[in-house]
């Protein structure tokens, strides 16, 4: 079985591992650090390491950023067109069918919001289908006798003359 051997400015102590050369079982063995300022330093060298290896992200992210600003600046004004006729078109299809469904609703005589559907005919079923239910309800009528009385009276005349004939009766009784 063939040993490998580690180099001497990779060192591995107290848990650490090397990662540019493969080491046997054998020749490491782990020893636990002895103290907290031991388990420090092993962390921190670890974090050392991460921090080395990820130290040019903020460049990195940087210089993708302003890729992205190129590709933009660079689209063509047909790209661009392209774009403002596709939103375009969206907006006029969406006043299209709320068009559509503001007649439906006028010409039934129900309610816009309560109408489902994209299409005219299927606009014009969801209607019928409000009328048909519409109809079968029953309106109530007055549950008193007093209201009926009340309700079959016509009131003739302006709201003055309304005023001045209820003040008369008042005074008269």
């Amino acid at each position: 079985m063939g040993k490998t051997k580690m180099s001497d400015d990779t060192t591995a102590t107290a848990g650490e591992q090397t990662t540019t050369e493969q080491v046997t079982a054998e020749e490491v063995t782990f020893k636990a650090p002895a103290s907290q300022e031991e388990l420090d330093r092993i962390i921190q060298a670890r974090l050392d390491r991460v921090n080395k290896r990820y130290a040019d992200y903020d460049e990195l992210k940087k210089a993708a950023d302003r890729l992205n600003e190129i590709e933009e600046a660079n689209k063509t004004e047909a790209e661009k067109a392209a774009a403002r006729a596709e939103a375009a078109e969206k907006r006029a299809s969406e006043l299209e069918a709320k068009a559509l469904r503001a007649e439906v609703a006028a010409s039934k005589g129900v309610p816009v919001v309560l109408l489902t559907g994209s299409t005219q005919e299927e606009l014009e079923a969801a209607a019928d289908a409000l009328i048909a239910f519409r109809g079968e309800q029953k309106t109530a009528g007055p549950s008193s006798t007093a209201l009926g009385r009340v309700n079959q009276n016509v009131v003739k005349g302006s709201t003055g003359d309304q005023f001045a004939d209820f003040f008369a009766n008042q005074l008269s009784s």
